[in-house]
């Protein structure tokens, strides 16, 4: 054999051991397939490394992976992939048909006409998880910790989602088929032991709605609470949180009161304004309406909500708790305009609104001031 020949072989044997895929033992590759408000396919890689990183070739794309780094998304066993939690890639867009609307009793309505099977729906009002009793028609819902029992999911993975989507509520997570997705599973090499997949489609803005008055929805009209006068000064007032989402036709930040039926209907059209067939406005009598709004943001993960209120005379002011999506969220790539809209007993000409250090809000920190 001829000295050129030894070395094309030399060089050819070094190419392929530059290839070859020096993976974690033990290797298991978990995902989550996001739809509809999240466009992104979520892979938990599971495994050992010894002797520095290991590679790992996932959809044809050479990886590397170390110990796993800090990260709300980083689970016990799972390893790193290229200095990132999880291996994350864009899924194909799903064109579906999914309403979730919760009733101010707990009652939810959801109306699908899903092109993959549903087999599950949750709910969170950023604060908690809820998991439906069916998948269409008027069902009730129980309270359950996270996602779990949401597709495949390990109790962990489902833990460390559900809260990741939390800070983006309120919405709606429907459990579908992974069978039946778009996207087939990623080319792993070498080849896991195990790969489990979960499909889940994200429905952000669910809105929380008053009573029907016309019978078609079974939550009953709660009784209009009876006129009373302004507190004294300085005295803690009650109040009721009436609905809240996160499509308001409202852009820019504004708080907006209603002491009577005319303007508590104007209040609800423009909280309302993006959807089709909104509810009519609760009953004001004796009661003061506010409404939070505030205006557009360029993705989920945004939300106001009312903590607390204290009166001086006819001047009601209103503690808010402005919540904004950290930099490695998982958000939805919409544009939202978040609002709330709260009751409080007596009559008020001006309210205040402060964040919950005392502070007044301004219209570039997310709050302000209204008349």
């Amino acid at each position: 054999m001829n000295r050129s020949l030894l070395l094309a072989l030399g060089v050819s044997s070094g190419l392929l051991s530059a290839c070859s895929m020096t993976g974690p033992s033990n290797l298991r590759i978990h995902e989550v397939l996001l739809y509809g408000g999240t466009q992104e396919r979520i892979t938990w890689v599971y495994g050992n490394v010894s002797g520095g990183p290991g590679s790992l070739k996932i959809g044809g794309a050479v990886t590397e992976v170390r110990a796993q780094v800090q990260d709300p998304l980083a689970l016990p066993g799972t390893l790193s992939v290229n200095g990132n939690a999880t291996y994350r890639t864009p899924t194909t867009r799903m064109e579906t048909s999914l309403s979730v609307v919760r009733g101010s009793d707990g009652l939810f309505t959801v109306v699908q006409n899903m092109a993959v099977p549903v087999q599950a729906v949750f709910y969170t009002d950023g604060r908690s998880w809820q998991k439906l009793s069916g998948t269409t028609g008027v069902v009730r819902a129980q309270a359950v910790q996270g996602l779990r029992g949401a597709g495949r999911l390990t109790d962990a993975e489902a833990t460390a989602l559900g809260s990741a989507l939390q800070n983006q509520g309120p919405l709606a997570v429907a459990v579908l088929d992974e069978t039946r997705v778009p996207d087939a599973a990623l080319a792993v090499e070498p080849r896991p032991t195990e790969y489990l997949r979960t499909a889940l489609y994200i429905l952000p803005g669910v809105v929380t709605v008053p009573p029907n008055p016309s019978g078609a929805s079974p939550v009953r009209p709660a009784p209009t609470p009876p006129p009373s006068s302004p507190p004294s000064t300085g005295a803690r007032v009650n109040i009721t949180e009436l609905a809240q989402g996160n499509n308001a036709a409202v852009t820019s930040f504004s708080v907006q009161v209603a002491t009577t039926q005319a303007a508590a209907s104007a209040l609800y059209a423009q909280a309302y304004g993006r959807q089709t067939s909104p509810p009519s406005a609760p009953g004001v009598s004796g009661a003061t309406l506010v409404g939070v709004f505030l205006g557009q943001r360029s993705t989920g993960g945004y939300a106001v909500r009312v903590t607390g209120a204290s009166a001086s005379g006819g001047t009601l002011t209103l503690t808010v708790r402005v919540t904004a999506p950290g930099p490695d969220s998982i958000t939805t790539q919409a544009i939202t305009s978040p609002w709330t809209i709260v009751r409080v007993p007596g009559t008020y000409t001006q309210v205040n609104v402060v964040d919950e250090q005392g502070r007044p809000l301004s219209e570039g920190s997310g709050g302000g001031q209204t008349r």
